[in-house]
């Protein structure tokens, strides 16, 4: 009874002992395996802020021409998800060679209309936003958009008597964006947008039907 006694007592003293040593062991198995990445908090915001961006693409879906797009597009962030947008370009058109194919034939370039230059508003909105480590020290932040706006564009077409002339249309358009900030001032941008206006009628009363340029673009933009 009495080796019991003494055998209790030092079990319940060094008990303590043997559970801190197993806590121990524990934190150190799981120590290695939890790697807990701390993220740090965005370095900048866009509210209240604006954006000017330097673009340049093409719009490759016209049988006749090709468009190649260069211009300026503002941005002013009413939050850090929206933002109110103006875009102004001109267009460098190319012929393709469906319309050599065409003056081969004696047909002539009658009617084909090409965009000379555009302007629209509208409004985008942020809907993925995320960041990204370069190396171990540095976060870089990326953002999605979709966009909606409207406007005007400057056409140029060959009447009946050959002679050019120039129209304004007006439509509208959605689109895609992705801004990928390489600091907290300049930002790339790659945009996609389908745009819709009605063609020039012609002068024998028919309508043209809906030119839709789907315009490709990318840019470098100043947050400031």
């Amino acid at each position: 009874m009495k080796n019991y006694f003494i055998f209790s007592l030092l079990f319940i003293l060094t008990l303590p002992l043997f559970a801190s040593s197993l806590d121990s062991e524990i934190d150190k198995y799981w120590g290695a395996r939890r790697k807990i990445v701390v993220i740090q908090k965005k370095e900048f915001t866009k509210e209240n802020k604006s954006e000017v961006t330097l673009f340049g693409g093409i719009v490759p879906n016209d049988a006749f021409y090709t468009s190649y797009p260069i211009g300026l597009k503002f941005d002013y962030f009413l939050s850090e998800f929206t933002s109110l947008t103006f875009n102004g370009s001109y267009n460098f058109n190319a012929e393709t060679g469906a319309i050599n194919t065409l003056k081969e034939m004696n047909v002539g370039s009658r009617y084909m209309e090409n965009i000379k230059y555009q302007a629209q508003l509208g409004v985008a909105y942020s809907f993925l936003y995320g960041k990204v480590a370069l190396g171990k020290m540095t976060l870089s932040y990326f953002d999605t958009y979709a966009l909606a706006n409207v406007g005007v564009w400057g056409t140029e077409y060959t009447k009946e008597s050959n002679e050019t002339a120039t129209n304004i249309r007006f439509g509208g358009g959605l689109g895609l964006g992705f801004r990928f900030y390489l600091s907290q001032n300049i930002s790339f941008r790659f945009e996609t947008k389908q745009s819709f206006f009605m063609r020039t009628p012609t002068s024998d009363g028919g309508q043209g039907g809906v030119q839709k340029p789907l315009e490709l673009t990318v840019g470098v933009g100043w947050l400031f």
